[in-house]
Order: C-alpha cells, then structure tokens, then sequence
C-alpha cells in the first residue's frame, strides 16, 4: 500500500466519524479501495439519506468551511440526491447521498464489478486501468476501454455484474 493510499484511508477513517456522515452508512467507493488511485483522485464517500434536505444542512454546518465546499440537490438516477464537494486534509471529498442503501448505489455496484475484474484479470488490467487514468480517463471509461467494452461505460460495466466468472474470464481473454 502506496503512502497517499494510507494517508487516504485513515482521511476517510477521520471523515466519516464525523456525526454528519456517521449515520448515513458512508462506504468509500471510488479509486483507493481499487489501489488504482492517480494524483487527482477524489475519496468518493457514498451515503444514505432519508431525508435530503435535513442532509445538506448537516453537511453544510460541518464543511462549508473547508476550502472548495460546494453542495448541490439534485435528481439523479431518478432520486433526490445531495451531493457535497470540499478539501478535508489534503484530499478532495466527495460526498454522494441517495435514499438507497450505498450498496445498490451504482459507484459501490461499479466498485464491486471493477474490483472482480481486477481480481479475475491480474496485473495485466490493473496496468491497462492505471495508464489510462493517468492519462486522464476517469475509472470506469477506463475499464471500459480496456476491456473494448462499447456503450455508455458506466452502464457497460454494470452488466458484467450478471455475468458468472467463467463469462467474464472469457470476455477478458478477448479484450487482450
């Protein structure tokens, strides 16, 4: 584990102890679970409430003072979602709440899928994954590409959670 990994996970470790995000089920999605973190890599905190409103004011009194705060209500993927943006400690956060448990939420889903990916495809994907991204691609256009999935990546990637090992073993010896 790289030394920014440590210092990312102990940031996420010290954020959701905070009694805004304690009790909102907050799981880390994103690159730093997967080791496939680049220097622009955000800690992607994945929530749920109830109560989305009640949310944003709760987040608002606990980081409208971090640098770069910005909080947003939207609709996204058909729900009211609160998304909240800040620095905390030297690492971009993202703050990312539905009423849906974070485990059917699709960046947790995503993270399953690529996390099964990298297990099944070895070094070969996980190399593939991380020069992309270091080029700039965002993780999951970079999955796609790498595994010359077509479609919306996000999506594409979503479906692979059906498939059995023995399927997805097959589709990565056709993308190399």
């Amino acid at each position: 584990m790289t030394a920014r990994r440590a210092a990312a996970l102990a940031t996420f470790s010290r954020l959701i102890s905070r009694p805004c995000l304690r009790r909102c089920r907050p799981l880390l999605a994103g690159t730093f679970p997967l080791g496939l973190d680049v220097r622009t890599s955000d800690l992607d905190v994945i929530c749920q409430t109830n109560n989305p409103a009640r949310l944003a004011d709760n987040l608002r009194n606990c980081f409208a003072w971090y640098p770069g705060f910005r909080l947003y209500l939207r609709n996204i993927a058909g729900l009211p979602t609160v998304v909240a943006k800040f620095n905390y400690h030297g690492f971009p956060v993202e703050v990312f709440a539905q009423a849906r448990p974070p485990e059917r939420q699709r960046a947790v889903r995503h993270l399953c899928v690529e996390k099964r990916l990298l297990r099944l495809g070895g070094d070969e994907v996980y190399d593939c994954v991380l020069t992309l991204k270091n080029l700039g691609l965002k993780t999951e256009p970079a999955f796609a590409r790498c595994l010359k999935l077509g479609g919306d990546p996000y999506l594409a990637l979503l479906e692979l959670a059906n498939l059995t090992n023995r399927e997805v073993q097959e589709l990565l010896s056709g993308a190399g």
